[in-house]
């Protein structure tokens, strides 16, 4: 190729003859090279389309060292700057112009009205940008003009319109951190971030005259960890009882609160100390003593010297747990209040209102949460309350904790409301209608939303397809179904399911307080079990049927065992109900008027609408958790009315009691309907 032509095009008479082409970067470059053929010296680059000047810039050692300048074709700079052994180092500034150019202040997000591009780059990495405009003036992303800079902020800070203040970012380089310094649009002080490793390691925060109000350290997921302060210059500001407190030094670990928190007045001398004990997590707490049930069979004075032990053992959590547990026990309210006072941190009323309100109201509180804010100085009752909640272990534990939340504050209505759902996981209903009739006052719907809990979550155990009224089956009536299964498989089944019944039947008692008789415990059934209960099984099978393709076998289990582990009550009789009312339509299927083995079975003319009711219930029930009805209403599936509710209108609740209900009754007929089949438990069926 000559001298005058690049790629078959005419090569502009401007460039210089000695500038040789540079295919990769379509440019005409005019540089000197050493004895090892690297560039040294001054670099001239041309444009090859109209040959104006590009850049200048010098080489040393084949890199980029020294300054550099481009230009924008019509010769005005375009940018300026150095490099440092082939790294920008320094400030390089980008210049707009008005003419047409290809070099553009940035390739996206540049202001209104910018002009300039400012970058200060450390060894090749950026370190901070600022846009100017044509006066010269900084500008935010918006255009807007930069406030003029108070006196005592640096000129390096950056103004940020979010937050509206100045920012400075400082590099520490002995602990390689990075330090966000935030100012006040007036120049005070407002914030200082250290981040380490990608993450926040410390804050201080400036109150609004500039004074520092909170330094806190973080772990790298957030949390609290580290020593932490607070300063409350003026009285008013502070959260404690003692107005003397001027100073707040504590330590947390992972979020928690741990050690001792001291407040000190102004001259830096103890006025008052908590010790809040070593850090604790969820599963040592729920198997902490305090939280033990047998506690409640204890004398009160033991409960008591078990609290004190806690205390003074560095266990202060644990030690409010048991202190609770033993004023419930003896209904010792001041005794409690006075070893709250004594354990936990005295901050004014309405400070201690506010972080109990705010407990109750977040939404993912834990059990060792509440603790740390009740250590803190959270209005005790609602603290227990929100524990109560919220504890994982034993309802009758739980119970308890709420008990002490009313005997601190007796008048609480959430509290009443907490305590009956407390009673009714334990099947307490004597103590849930007590609860309904205290809130009545104050909350009639709630009251009788109790009292329908009451009546169909431990519902009269009666022979209940005889209060059912059949619709007709939609359509002609010409699809009729039978009953499938023989004699023997419906009296074992019938076994099977008064052996589940009858172990139901035993949780719930071992679960009661108490030895009064309850009028509401699933029925006793040995009149079906003469030989006693029947084994569950649990068992692998092949199930063979004849398809349009064939015959075609499927593996499935058959799982009839029940287990009631550790369930509440409630569960407890949500099984049962479901299980009686499969029972019940067994029985009733084969002509029985009552739960009995039948000698026979009877054909019911209207088994087919029984089992139309079935399916399509369940599936109504189930779409009403899952959408809300929204594709029953669309497919044209009805509503229905169970136990006097429409299921369009149900508590979720109770929405889940009647679904479950169905589920099994929609088990059993399938069951039924074909002779192939094995159990109402086998997983092809519960799975469909």
């Amino acid at each position: 190729m000559d001298s005058t032509t690049h790629h078959g095009a005419e090569r502009p008479l401007s460039i210089p003859p000695s500038a040789r082409y540079n295919p990769e970067h379509g440019t005409f470059e005019l540089v000197e090279t050493d004895a090892d053929g690297r560039p040294s010296g001054e670099c001239l680059v041309y444009r090859a389309s109209d040959g104006s000047l590009l850049s200048r810039c010098c080489y040393a050692d084949g890199v980029k060292d020294g300054p550099f300048t481009m230009f924008h074709p019509n010769g005005q700079p375009a940018q300026r700057g150095r490099y440092r052994g082939g790294q920008l180092d320094g400030e390089v500034v980008m210049y707009g112009s008005d003419a047409p150019t290809e070099l553009k202040l940035r390739r996206c997000c540049v202001p209104p009205g910018a002009w300039e591009l400012r970058t200060r780059y450390r060894q090749g990495s950026i370190v901070r940008q600022v846009f100017h405009d044509r006066a010269g003036c900084p500008i935010s992303a918006d255009g807007s003009r930069w406030p003029d800079r108070p006196a005592g902020v640096a000129e390096e800070a950056d103004y940020d319109q979010g937050s509206q203040c100045w920012l400075v970012l400082e590099e520490d380089e002995a602990s390689a951190a990075l330090i966000h310094r935030y100012f006040t649009r007036e120049g005070k002080p407002s914030q200082e971030i250290e981040v380490r490793a990608g993450a926040r390691y410390r804050e201080l925060r400036y109150d609004a005259l500039g004074r520092p109000s909170e330094e806190r350290h973080l772990d790298p997921q957030g949390r609290l960890h580290g020593p932490s302060a607070r300063w409350f210059p003026d009285p008013d500001a502070s959260p404690y009882l003692d107005p003397r407190v001027r100073e707040e030094r504590g330590q947390y670990a992972h979020g928690h609160p741990v050690g001792a928190i001291t407040g000190l007045d102004a001259d830096g001398a103890p006025v008052v100390r908590r010790e809040l004990g070593a850090a604790l997590d969820e599963v040592s707490l729920g198997a902490s003593p305090a939280l033990a049930e047998d506690l409640a069979a204890w004398e009160a004075e033991r409960v008591w010297a078990l609290a004190r032990e806690l205390l003074q053992g560095g266990r202060a959590r644990e030690a409010c747990c048991a202190a609770a547990r033993a004023a419930v026990h003896a209904g010792e309210r001041e005794r409690l209040a006075e070893f709250l006072r004594a354990a936990t941190l005295p901050v004014k009323p309405e400070v201690a209102a506010r972080r109990g309100q705010a407990l109750q109201e977040t939404p993912d509180a834990t059990a060792l949460g509440v603790l740390d804010e009740l250590l803190l100085g959270a209005e005790p009752s609602a603290a227990y309350r929100t524990l109560a909640a919220v504890f994982p272990g034993s309802r009758r534990v739980a119970l308890s904790l709420v008990e002490a939340a009313l005997l601190l504050e007796p008048e609480l209505r959430a509290t009443c409301v907490t305590r009956a759902l407390l009673r009714l996981e334990l099947g307490d209903t004597r103590g849930v209608l007590e609860d309904a009739d205290r809130i009545e006052p104050e909350g009639a719907a709630l009251a009788e939303r109790l009292r329908t809990f009451v009546r169909l979550m431990f519902p009269e155990f009666a022979f209940w397809p005889a209060r059912q009224a059949l619709d007709p089956v939609p359509g002609d009536g010409s699809v009729t179904v039978e009953l499938g299964q023989p004699l023997e498989q419906v009296r074992q089944q019938i076994q099977v399911y008064a052996t589940r019944l009858l172990r139901l039947r035993e949780a719930v008692q071992r679960g009661l307080p108490g030895t009064e008789p309850c009028p509401w415990l699933p029925p006793d059934l040995s009149h079906v079990l003469p030989d006693g209960p029947v084994e569950l099984a649990r068992k692998a099978a092949t199930l063979t049927e004849e398809t349009e393709n064939g015959v075609e076998t499927v593996e499935l289990t058959v799982d009839e065992t029940l287990d009631t582990g550790a369930l509440p009550v409630s569960l407890l009789m949500r099984r049962a109900r479901a299980e009686w009312a499969a029972l019940c339509w067994l029985c009733w299927s084969a002509g029985l008027d009552r739960v009995a083995l039948p000698e026979q079975l009877a054909h019911r003319p209207d088994f087919t609408a029984a089992v139309n009711m079935a399916l399509t219930r369940c599936f109504r029930a189930r779409d009403q958790l899952q959408t809300g009805g929204l594709v029953s209403r669309a497919r044209g599936v009805p509503g229905f009315v169970w136990e006097g509710h429409a299921i369009d209108g149900l508590d979720r609740t109770l929405v889940l009691i009647a679904a479950d209900e169905y589920f099994e009754m929609r088990c059993l007929f399938v069951w039924l309907m074909f002779p192939e089949n094995i159990s109402p438990f086998q997983s092809d069926i519960r799975a469909a």
